[in-house]
């Protein structure tokens, strides 16, 4: 009798377990636990004082790269009009040199760290996207990084398009900039200042 009532309880429990982990297994925690690890990472490399500054950025490189959409990135930061507009020569020759920009600009924002603490926030769905709010606690000010996150059907993964820097997106500045150049200048013009910018 003991039999018959352990194993269907038994069963359950199991079946109990196995429900809950697949429940806990959301997108959304999915996203927060790799990025936790991630920044964890990171922020391991930038105390890390012995090892070489190439050396780690190029560390650096690898555990962010993975994330982020640059393709999507720097069509949205030039804008639906103007990318219609150019050649697929010149949208890859744009792309490449916009990550380079963006990527240049998060190593030099890295070297202003000085031990501040991160605190990363429970992701939230927001429509089709995910949003990862991040803190850095810098002299006892709450400062806001929020990773906006969407679901790359070619790569079937979340990945990061835009970032918001104490409530201003990152995308959105890059887009006000270069439109503001394309409206004087040709897009030639445009892509001689952000290679520029990268020395």
């Amino acid at each position: 009798m003991y039999k018959m009532i352990f194993r269907p309880l038994f069963f359950m429990l199991i079946s109990l377990i196995f429900t809950q982990s697949l429940m806990a297994a959301t997108p959304e925690s999915e996203i927060r636990d790799s990025m936790s690890q991630t920044i964890n990472d990171i922020t391991l490399l930038i105390k890390d004082e012995k090892i070489d500054k190439k050396i780690r950025n190029k560390k650096i490189d690898l555990l962010v790269t993975p994330l982020f959409d640059f393709n999507l990135m720097s069509r949205l930061s030039l804008g639906k009009t103007q990318w219609k507009k150019i050649s697929s020569d010149e949208k890859k020759n744009f792309t490449e040199i916009f990550t380079k920009r963006i990527k240049l600009s998060y190593m030099d924002k890295l070297d202003l760290y000085t031990d501040e603490q991160i605190i990363i926030d429970k992701a939230v769905r927001v429509k089709s996207r995910i949003h990862l709010p991040t803190y850095m606690i810098q002299k006892g000010e709450k400062k806001e990084i929020l990773y906006k996150f969407y679901h790359s059907k070619k790569q079937d993964k979340w990945l990061i398009y835009d970032v918001d820097l104490l409530g201003v997106s990152i995308l959105q500045t890059y887009r006000s900039q270069f439109a503001g150049i394309l409206k004087k200048d040709s897009f030639n013009t445009l892509i001689e200042k952000l290679k520029t910018n990268e020395s």
